[in-house]
């Protein structure tokens, strides 16, 4: 099937988005579920690919996945490479320390997804649930997301390199002793967000000054009270 030629960096401007994921022009139907230590290359799953509860070393390289349920999967050992995810369930999703390079998340659910030590490297998610998710010692670099309700998630020590969450619910998330330097955070809620201190370094809009600020000062004890 028909590759596309990718763009090497050193052609290109100054690099501020991720890479999109490098697709054939056409798909293999998938036949039947994955097994362990499956590659799947170039192909293409829809809403009738019934997954196994457990499946180990799955790689996934330049496949797209519409509307698979893997709500309650654990995919030990995952590895996906140029893969776009488009209206699928992870609900509950076991994706501890899997690799994501150059994969994409459109209207998908990640609501209470364990990815605890996964590496998401030139990553976009847009649209999705992401309530309650575990990010915890995860690590980002260029990681988008955007639009996208990350309430009550929690990204213990998350690393984030030319990162971004934009216009997200970022409500409760804990983002304790995380390090998020250089992080977009523009027009995301971050009225209720822990872990303030980790903000250090990030940029924010303007409508944003007045709750980070409520927040940093809790956070270092100071009160604020009529004068004596």
């Amino acid at each position: 099937m028909a590759r596309r030629t990718r763009t090497t960096r050193s052609s290109r401007t100054t690099k501020t988005l991720p890479d999109p994921p490098d697709l054939p022009s056409s798909y293999e139907v998938a036949t039947g579920p994955p097994e362990t230590g499956d590659l799947w290359d170039g192909v293409g799953a829809g809403p009738d690919l019934v997954l196994p509860e457990h499946v180990a070393d799955l790689r996934l390289h330049e496949c797209r996945f519409s509307g698979v349920d893997l709500a309650g999967r654990t995919l030990s050992g995952l590895h996906c490479r140029d893969t776009e995810f488009h209206r699928c369930d992870l609900s509950g999703a076991v994706l501890d320390d899997a690799v994501f390079t150059r994969v994409t998340f459109t209207d998908c659910r990640f609501t209470g997804a364990e990815l605890n030590g996964a590496g998401l490297n030139d990553v976009r998610i847009s649209g999705c649930r992401a309530d309650l998710a575990r990010f915890r010692m995860a690590k980002g670099t260029f990681l988008h997301v955007e639009d996208t309700s990350l309430r009550g998630a929690d990204l213990y020590r998350f690393t984030a390199q030319d990162c971004a969450f934009l216009r997200c619910d970022l409500g409760e998330a804990s983002f304790e002793d995380a390090r998020l330097t250089g992080t977009d955070l523009h027009g995301s809620t971050v009225d209720d967000l822990r872990g303030p201190l980790a903000l250090r370094g990030c940029r924010i809009g303007p409508d944003q000054l007045v709750p980070v600020g409520a927040l940093l000062l809790a956070a270092l004890g100071v009160e604020i009270t009529d004068r004596r």
